[in-house]
């Protein structure tokens, strides 16, 4: 309720930027202590969630079947959730498909298999995968470099060089797919296996980004429950942000402990002091 005692300055700002960042809007009315405690609050079970659920339980997926979209409770956490809707138009473009390219050199992690074509040397394989580009543009996509590492407990160097097939590039799956070619040391070199497996996305090209279907379904098996648990989080901290915008907009539902208006009197039990006639002194003293 409106009270005016609470600076509200311009209310319907306060609102907007209370949607934009939790309890922005109340430090901008100078309410200082509920703004960061309101902030607090909301963005720590936020992130909590996102933490719990591997930053992979919030997004926005258009779906005209699915009338109770967690999103909808999510995007009112405002900035943290926004970029779900950018990322959702990144994930569907025509350009988010499987590449026969790399976008750059790439000195990342890689864990997979490795299979020779006369299949003396497959096993697990992981290490370091160092790729680039090929050194000339009438070499098109092709993409030169090494893997240094262990196949099956066995430590070993491989040569890699050829059109390497790489998954689409926006995902929430926390790896992205590499395919290439091992060669020899001939001349002209020859490829004698293939190096499949996977190697670390750059976060912001897999944060509130949609999942892909198998994904999705590994990530329930891995989380279970938990799964449910943190994409529930995230929503409360949606519907509480709500809550603070209608506080920053509104004010307090109670107002404050005496009640809401401040030029009520007060009433009731021991609210008006009753006079006491001054004793009189008693006969006897007067005459001492």
């Amino acid at each position: 309720m409106l009270d005016p005692r609470i600076p509200f300055k311009n209310r319907y700002l306060a609102g907007v930027l209370a949607f934009l960042f939790p309890g922005v809007g109340h430090v901008y009315q100078g309410r200082y202590f509920k703004g960061i405690l309101c902030g607090v609050c909301v963005l720590v079970t936020f992130f909590y969630g996102m933490a719990l659920g591997d930053w992979s339980v919030v997004y926005w997926k258009k779906d005209p079947t699915n009338f109770l979209n967690p999103y909808y409770a999510q995007v009112f956490v405002g900035l943290p959730a926004l970029p779900s809707l950018v990322q959702a138009r990144r994930y569907d473009s025509r350009t988010n498909v499987d590449q026969l390219r790399i976008p750059g050199p790439i000195n990342a992690p890689f864990h997979g298999s490795l299979r020779m074509h006369d299949r003396t040397a497959d096993g697990i394989a992981t290490g370091q995968i160092e790729l680039k580009p090929g050194n000339l543009p009438a070499e098109g996509p092709v993409a030169q470099g090494t893997f240094t590492g262990h196949v099956d407990k066995k430590e070993v160097t491989l040569k890699l060089e050829g059109i390497p097939k790489l998954g689409k590039a926006v995902s929430a799956d926390p790896d992205r797919e590499i395919d290439i070619d091992v060669i020899d040391g001939g001349q002209p070199p020859q490829a004698i296996g293939r190096l499949h497996g996977e190697y670390p996305r750059q976060f912001w090209d897999r944060f509130e980004a949609p999942p892909d279907e198998h994904y999705y379904l590994d990530l329930h098996g891995k989380l279970g429950k938990f799964h449910e648990l943190a994409m529930t989080f995230t929503m409360i901290a949606g519907l509480l942000n709500i809550l603070v915008i209608l506080d920053a907009v509104e004010g307090p539902a109670y107002g404050y402990g005496d009640g809401s208006d401040p030029d009520r009197k007060p009433t009731g039990a021991g609210s008006e002091k009753t006079a006491v006639p001054p004793t009189q002194p008693p006969p006897d003293a007067a005459k001492s």
